[in-house]
């Protein structure tokens, strides 16, 4: 059963089903004006007041205005969230799409003279350290506003100009945002998280304005070897954080990042384990992450039944099964660990994309022959 959707002026006031065929693109209601401007329609979930930060200084205004109001926000950058976390009603919406983009020119080339240096006080170097520590030595640095689109065609842009040197872990479709798909783990099916890790792996540093109003920023600056565990990277020891001092100043250039008071009481080995995890928006509003960058390599999509045929439909069973192995067992159609890192894919069955050395139409070859196949 359906349950009734009232509101105070009689919009909607039927079943689901019902209110489904009222919405406007299917039976547009006579008086579309009214349903659309009541705010106690039930259809519609969405904030009371929309506000669109151009600089760090916007977000802790309207943060610091949120909080002497007794106002929820909510923060929406690309609009993936399934909760409506980000168009949540009655809220105070920040839209961070008009917020400053870093990508565009904010590759970093970390300079290998700082490597028998410590952590400056204003965590200023912390990013490339944590990189060498990693064995790697590239950054870029992306805006609160930036969705995977703009973020890619940066890292392209730059690769065409220079010759092709990096390469981002990210997700699969451009509308996807770094602000919320890694604070969630960050799954990248498509572009190498076999071979480099989840994309919350790739964080090295996080800018955010906390529900408190200060811009901070902060990641680890204590980390150990861990290869005798079986990690690839360091791991981290402690995690240290600095707020920025001049919160009004909209100059980059002329921000002050210093030690928190005590009295802030902010807790960032906490932090950094909250907001790796707990999906965007929870903790603070993200400004900036500045993200890993990994060395460039060719790569190769293998498509399965694309477009469809007969005989590869037929066999469509079996290339599931060899996709498992290929990827979970590899040892199985004598396929080293490393070619299996190389490849993933998204949906798991379709496309396949490898990195680097690989040999997986060599693999299936060998599982069409063992499995007398190859006529079909």
């Amino acid at each position: 059963m359906s349950s009734p959707r009232p509101s105070e002026n009689g919009h909607m006031n039927q079943t689901y089903e019902q209110a489904f065929q009222d919405l406007p693109y299917i039976n547009p209601p006579a008086d579309l004006a009214s349903w659309t401007s009541d705010p106690t329609n039930p259809s519609l979930n969405l904030p009371s007041k929309v506000l669109f930060p151009v600089v760090a200084s916007d977000v802790v205004a309207a943060v610091n205005f949120a909080r002497e109001n007794s106002l929820e926000i909510s923060v929406k950058n690309s609009g993936h969230s399934y909760q409506g976390a980000s168009s949540k009603k009655d809220t105070l919406l920040l839209n961070m799409n008009r917020f400053t983009h870093y990508a565009p020119t904010g590759i970093t080339d970390c300079d290998a003279s700082i490597l028998d240096t410590t952590v400056a006080e204003d965590l200023s170097n912390q990013p490339c350290l944590l990189s060498f520590a990693k064995g790697k030595s590239s950054l870029i640095r992306v805006g609160g506003g930036e969705n995977f689109d703009k973020v890619y065609r940066a890292v392209v842009a730059v690769n065409e100009a220079e010759g092709y040197k990096y390469h981002l872990v990210g997700g699969a479709a451009g509308t996807v945002s770094p602000m919320g798909w890694t604070w969630q783990g960050g799954l990248p099916g498509t572009m190498g998280g076999r071979l480099y890790g989840l994309g919350v792996d790739h964080v090295v540093q996080v800018e955010m304005v906390l529900p408190n109003g200060v811009h901070v920023k902060f990641g680890p600056t204590e980390w150990e070897d861990a290869s005798a565990d079986g990690f690839t990277v360091p791991r981290t020891k402690v995690v240290s954080g600095v707020c920025r001092s001049n919160p009004d100043e909209q100059d980059e250039e002329k921000w002050i990042w210093e030690r928190c008071p005590d009295d802030f009481d902010i807790d960032f080995n906490d932090l950094w384990f909250a907001v790796r995890g707990g999906g965007g928006g929870t903790w603070g509003v993200v400004t900036s992450v500045l993200l890993q960058l990994h060395d460039y390599l060719p790569f190769i999509t293998h498509a399965f039944n694309f477009p469809p045929t007969e005989e590869c439909t037929a066999i469509t069973h079996q290339f599931r099964e060899f996709q498992a192995k290929y990827m979970s067992a590899p040892s199985l159609l004598n396929v080293t660990k490393e070619h299996s890192f190389a490849c993933s894919s998204d949906d798991g069955l379709m496309f396949t994309m490898c990195y680097g050395e690989e040999d997986f139409m060599q693999a299936w070859t060998r599982f069409l022959d063992l499995n007398n196949l190859t006529d079909k």
